[in-house]
C-alpha cells in the first residue's frame, strides 16, 4: 500500500532493463593502444552505480546495458534489437558524431518505433538525452533542447558537456550533481511507468539503405567448400569466401559480417565480397582483406598469391587462424605473410581468436580509410543527405548560394572527406 500523497509505483516487469546507453563509436587514432571510448564505459559504470542505489528493482531486472557487454562472438545487430526491446529508458549521449551515425541513429529509431507501438500515454520520459560533447555554434539540432533541460542551472555542462565534466576533477561536483539527476529520472520513469518488454525492430529494418557504392570493402580470400585443400576439414568453409568462419560454431557470424558492422558503427556504410569478385569495388573503395592461410594450399593458390602480390596501398590484409584448430596453418600463414610483406605490407596483421580479431578491426578499418585519403582516387560524389532530425525529419537544405560555415573538426572520424567525398 502506498503512503497518502504519494503516487504507487508499477513495478517494471521482469528481466527487463532499466536504461540503455547509446553513443557514437569514435576511431581509434592512428597507433593508439586504449580504448577511444573509455569515458563511456566511465559514465556507464557510474550511472549503473547510481541508478542502483535509488531503484528498487524486481527480480531479474537488470540496472544498464551498453553494447560493449555484448560478446565479441555473438550476432551484434540481433543483440541490440533484443536489449532494445527490454530497456525502460533510453540515454542517448548527444555529440556532433551521433547524427552522422546511422548505427547510433538506428538504435534511437529502434526504440522510438517501439514506443509508438507500445501506446503509452507519456511516451517523453523514457528518452533521456545527454549533452556529452558540445556542438559548435553554427550546428544547430531541435534534439539538443532536450539534452540540455538535463542541466540548465549548471551552465558548465552547457559549455563543456558531460565527458568534460567526467574527465576533469574540477567539474565533480556539478557531474555529481547531474548523474543523480539523471539516475533519478530513470528510476521514476522504469518504476512508474514501465514498458515492459515487447519488440524492437532490428538495426536494418530502421536504417536507410546502404548506397550503392559502400564506403568500406571487407573482401574475403578463402578457399569455398568445393574447392578446399587436400585433406583440410570442411568446417567453417561455405560456398561463397565471404561466408567463412575461421572460428567455427563459435562465432555467430561470418567473420567478415563483423568487419562489416565494426564499419558501420564507425558511420561507414560496407558491402561484404568474395576476393575473386571484388576486383572493381578493391580498386576504388579502400579495403580490409581478411585471409585464411589455407588459401595458399588451394588448388588455385599460385593464382590467388599472384593476385595478393598487386593490392592498392588502402587494402589492409589480416591473416585470420584458429589457435584451436587442429589442423596448423603456421607454414601457410609464414606463406602468405612473406608474400604479403614482398608486396610492400610492412607489418601484417594476425588474429587467432575471436577477441583478438574483434579488437583489431577498429583500428584496420580506420587504417584502411586513411590509406585511400592518402593515396585513393579523386573522386567526384553528389551531395550528400544532411543527417535526419528525429524529432522533424530530414533538415532543409541550404538555398542556393546562401553562405555557410565549414565543418566543424568534431568526434566524427567519417568526416571531413578528402578527394570530394564529403558526407
Amino acid at each position: 500500500m502506498s503512503r497518502p500523497g504519494t503516487t504507487p509505483r508499477a513495478r517494471p516487469a521482469a528481466r527487463g532493463t532499466y536504461f540503455f546507453l547509446s553513443y557514437a563509436h569514435s576511431a581509434p587514432p592512428q597507433g593508439a593502444g586504449t580504448d577511444p571510448d573509455i569515458w563511456v564505459g566511465q559514465f556507464f559504470a557510474e550511472l549503473s552505480a547510481e541508478v542502483a542505489r535509488h531503484a528498487r528493482p524486481v527480480a531479474g531486472m537488470r540496472i544498464g546495458f551498453f553494447d560493449q557487454q555484448i560478446p565479441a562472438n555473438a550476432d551484434w545487430k540481433a543483440a541490440l534489437a533484443e536489449a532494445l526491446g527490454g530497456v525502460e529508458v533510453f540515454v542517448p549521449l548527444y555529440s556532433p558524431g551521433y547524427f552522422r551515425r546511422p548505427w547510433a541513429l538506428g538504435e534511437q529509431e529502434s526504440f522510438r518505433a517501439r514506443l509508438a507501438s507500445a501506446n503509452a500515454p507519456d511516451t517523453a520520459a523514457h528518452v533521456l538525452p545527454v549533452l556529452w560533447i558540445p556542438f559548435p555554434s553554427w550546428e544547430s539540432r531541435a534534439e539538443l533542447d532536450d539534452a540540455l533541460a538535463l542541466g540548465r542551472d549548471l551552465p558548465e555542462y552547457a559549455e563543456n558537456g558531460l565527458r568534460a565534466l567526467c574527465m576533469l576533477a574540477a567539474y565533480r561536483q556539478e557531474y555529481e550533481e547531474l548523474l543523480d539527476r539523471l539516475a533519478r529520472r530513470i528510476v521514476a520513469t522504469a518504476e512508474r511507468h514501465p514498458l515492459g518488454p515487447s519488440r524492437a525492430p532490428g538495426l536494418d529494418e530502421v536504417s536507410r539503405p546502404a548506397p550503392a557504392d559502400p564506403d568500406l570493402v571487407v573482401a574475403v580470400l578463402a578457399p569455398t567448400r568445393g574447392r578446399l585443400p587436400s585433406g583440410r576439414t570442411k568446417s567453417g568453409y561455405a560456398g561463397t569466401a565471404r561466408q567463412w568462419r575461421p572460428f567455427g560454431g563459435r562465432q555467430k557470424l561470418p567473420a567478415a559480417e563483423y568487419v562489416a558492422s565494426t564499419a558501420e558503427r564507425l558511420g561507414l556504410s560496407a558491402r561484404t565480397a568474395d576476393f575473386d569478385d571484388a576486383g572493381d569495388l578493391i580498386e576504388r573503395r579502400p579495403t580490409v582483406l581478411l585471409i585464411d592461410p589455407w588459401a595458399a594450399a588451394a588448388p588455385d593458390a599460385a593464382r590467388t598469391l599472384e593476385a595478393v602480390r598487386g593490392l592498392r596501398p588502402w587494402v589492409v590484409p589480416i591473416v585470420v587462424t584458429d589457435g584451436d584448430d587442429p589442423q596448423d596453418a603456421t607454414r601457410h600463414a609464414a606463406e602468405v605473410a612473406d608474400v604479403l610483406h614482398n608486396a610492400g605490407v610492412r607489418q601484417v596483421k594476425r588474429a587467432s581468436s575471436v577477441q583478438e580479431f574483434v579488437d583489431l578491426m577498429p583500428a584496420l578499418v580506420t587504417e584502411a580509410r586513411r590509406q585511400y585519403l592518402k593515396h585513393g582516387p579523386v573522386t567526384e560524389f553528389p551531395e550528400a543527405e544532411p543527417p535526419p532530425s528525429l524529432r522533424h525529419g530530414r533538415e532543409p537544405r541550404p538555398r542556393p548560394g546562401a553562405s555557410f560555415d565549414p565543418p566543424p573538426a568534431h568526434d566524427d572520424p567519417a568526416s571531413p572527406r578528402p578527394h570530394g567525398e564529403n558526407r
